[in-house]
């Protein structure tokens, strides 16, 4: 650290017991949906009698908080290491599946973030800042991905449409083929909750790295492009609501919800983009990028196959 870089306060106690009930409720609405994901009924008391079931839910949900843990800490120790004002993790329990609705995607969580004070900096800070965040959750990922990728199993596809297909990143096809690389015709590879965990920790690093607005993506391409993003961000943000028309419905709430925010970037950077030598960071970002994006997270039809327009 800068010796001349600000001691910055450490949070108040209050401030703790948010925190500290925000990961515990996150953790149990996580436990819920690895029940969900060994297939079992949260609401039945058998299920949770069930020690198998409970121990498989159980990977999933210490999986997964491991893994958001890691990427929030992974942007607050840089940005404390960096001098910046920045709050501890927000955990945001998961609400659902609520009865009724047939079968949604219920993964336990809606993520977490941290709050930073952002004043004008330079292009390397921003760039560490919010580069490890995806690093350090990725690093939980992968293990994650390939050892409950070993546990899962292929059984012949059910003969109704009552579940949800998932869409595969170009990691999820890796893993697959390392563990299965032949499955007969009519079967799949059903995941263990382990590799649901493995692959909810793909989906958000994919969701956090896309080069749009103020998400980690969104600061690493800023720090790059510098005052030019904003032309970059337009383009990639109607690329992204083309998405949500054309290939999965979801893209289109994300959309919004980063447009909210705005497409492009507060103009905060002091000094040139980024260069040589932090470009690793760069390029790391758009390897696990590659790895872990899918176009159709979940496989529904698209906007004008369910408006019957085509």
């Amino acid at each position: 650290m800068d010796p001349h870089t600000p001691m910055l306060d450490g949070p108040s106690r209050k401030e703790l017991l948010v925190h500290g009930a925000l990961f515990l409720v996150t953790s149990a609405t996580a436990l819920v949906a690895g029940i969900y994901m060994a297939g079992g009924d949260p609401i039945e008391l058998a299920a949770w009698q069930n020690g198998p079931m409970l121990l498989a839910a159980t990977s999933y949900a210490a999986a997964l908080m491991v893994i958001l843990t890691a990427h929030e800490f992974g942007h607050y120790l840089q940005a404390r290491r960096h001098g910046v004002d920045v709050s501890l993790p927000y955990f945001l329990p998961g609400i659902g599946p609520i009865p009724g609705f047939g079968i949604l995607p219920f993964f336990g969580t809606f993520g977490a973030f941290i709050r930073m004070r952002l004043g004008a900096v330079e292009a390397r800070p921003l760039l560490e800042i919010s580069a490890w965040g995806p690093l350090a959750g990725f690093a939980f990922t992968v293990p994650v991905l390939f050892v409950g990728m070993a546990l899962s199993e292929i059984r012949p596809m059910p003969e109704t449409g009552d579940f949800m297909m998932l869409g595969d990143s170009l990691l999820l096809m890796i893993a697959e083929w390392t563990f299965f690389p032949e499955i007969a015709p009519g079967h799949d590879v059903f995941l263990h909750p382990l590799a649901m965990a493995g692959w909810v920790g793909c989906l958000l690093t994919a969701l956090n790295l896309l080069p749009i607005g103020q998400l980690d993506g969104g600061h690493i391409a800023y720090c790059v492009f510098g005052d030019s993003y904003r032309h970059v961000a337009r383009v990639l943000y109607v690329g992204l609501m083309a998405l949500g028309v054309f290939v999965f419905p979801g893209w289109l709430l994300f959309g919004v919800l980063v447009g909210v925010m705005g497409p492009s970037h507060p103009a905060i950077m002091r000094g040139p983009p980024v260069r040589e030598r932090s470009l690793w960071l760069v390029g790391a970002a758009l390897v696990m990028f590659v790895l872990t994006f899918t176009p159709r997270p979940i496989v529904v039809d698209s906007l004008p196959v369910l408006l019957g327009l085509w």
